[in-house]
């Protein structure tokens, strides 16, 4: 499965700007498994999402002709059983001529599909965002996996090309016992045995070095898979083994609090691992968030913030925001006017127009900002009115 990031995006966004073709964005809840699974429902509404994807080309006046060279890679994924059968809680499908992706994604989705000039990421900036996502690494001798979560949900991602799989096969049989039943280290000098341990040691100080190696192959895999993304990485597992991982992993993210797990317990299942996760990982993200918030509060009517849609769209197209909230609603249609600097927004969409919110989140993103999708977190205090962005520009 891809693990889709601002990367991604960026890439996305190339392709839309060097096509003269629409974009298509497909999005739908899917199942894991389970009846639904069995019975096709998802395949189901996917081939009603690609009749109303023809109908829009339709209305773009696209012939007939070319509605179905847009339409083949959809058409594809319909009748791929097997496809089906892989989903996670979400799907995202991209097209445009010549160029088709899916992410499969672990956060339900809305039903929808758009047929606009470029592509639509509203419904996963959560999921993009600094409160939408983290990435939980689990250091269990026996098998190593790596986990994609949000608040909601966990799913195990399959990087088992990139990385080892097992501590245990790294370990010199003489320290295989579990880690809570160490007690002591011997070494030879001239043939005789000498006592290595020390009060108060663990088997941490005495690990053969190929288990470093090993966690090292492990960090340098999983660097591949994340390049240079942002959200937080949460370690589980005993301290020394989170321990040596932290000691050479690049990742700038790391979450300071590690997971612990008792390896004599044995294996732990996902749902207790996001449990744990959780108890972590969300006061890391509340306090970042209230700490932009209350960034945003002290300079608030001072010219470097803002709330109307079409001056945060048109700064963002600048790199000027720093940080960026949102609240989830309908889209705010509108243009951008590249030589006026400014743009306008509509009442309603004229053919051509963007969505100002997905827009200035995107670009901010892009940019290096920080975006904050209102859940029940501080962004949630933009309140029910109008408001749709708050922005904190950076100079």
């Amino acid at each position: 499965m891809a693990l889709i990031n601002k990367q991604d995006i960026e890439k996305l966004i190339n392709v839309q700007n060097n096509t003269n073709a629409l974009c298509i964005s497909f999005y739908l809840p899917t199942h894991r498994a389970g009846q639904q699974t069995l019975n096709g429902v998802d395949s189901t509404m996917f081939k009603n999402q690609v009749k109303k994807a023809k109908e829009l080309l339709e209305a773009h006046d696209v012939p007939q002709a070319e509605i179905e060279e847009y339409i083949k890679p959809a058409e594809e994924l319909l009748h791929d059983n097997n496809f089906w059968r892989h989903q996670s809680d979400g799907l995202a499908v991209f097209i445009t001529k010549g160029f088709s992706i899916h992410y499969n994604l672990p956060v339900k989705m809305p039903t929808e599909v758009y047929v606009l000039n470029q592509f639509y990421f509203t419904p996963i900036l959560p999921i993009l965002s600094q409160n939408g996502r983290f990435f939980l690494l689990h250091l269990f001798r026996e098998k190593i996996t790596f986990y994609e979560a949000t608040i909601d949900n966990i799913k195990e991602i399959d990087v088992s090309s990139m990385i080892p799989e097992s501590i245990e096969e790294a370990l010199e049989p003489e320290v295989r016992g579990k880690d809570q039943d160490f007690q002591n280290s011997r070494a030879t000098i001239n043939g005789s045995f000498i006592n290595t341990a020390q009060a108060g040691t663990n088997k941490s100080d005495y690990e053969h070095g190929r288990v470093r190696e090993f966690l090292q192959e492990v960090s340098n895999g999983l660097q591949e898979i994340l390049h240079d993304a942002q959200e937080p990485l949460v370690l589980a597992g005993v301290d020394h083994y989170c321990a040596i991982y932290r000691a050479h992993s690049k990742y700038k993210n790391i979450v300071a609090e590690n997971v612990n797990v008792n390896e004599n317990s044995g294996a732990v299942d996902s749902r207790e691992l996001h449990e744990k996760g959780l108890a972590v990982i969300k006061p890391v993200m509340e306090q970042s968030e209230k700490d932009a918030m209350e960034r945003y509060n002290n300079v608030a009517g001072t010219g470097t913030t803002s709330e109307d849609v079409a001056t945060v769209a048109a700064e963002s197209m600048h790199g000027r925001i720093d940080t960026l909230f949102i609240k989830p609603g309908k889209p705010v249609w509108g243009t951008y006017d590249a030589i006026n600097a400014s743009a306008e927004v509509h009442p309603e969409y004229r053919r051509g127009d963007f969505d100002l919110v997905n827009l200035a989140a995107v670009k901010t993103l892009s940019q290096g900002g920080r975006v904050f999708v209102s859940n029940n977190g501080e962004a949630s205090e933009m309140g029910t009115n109008d408001v749709s962005v708050k922005a904190l520009f950076r100079y």
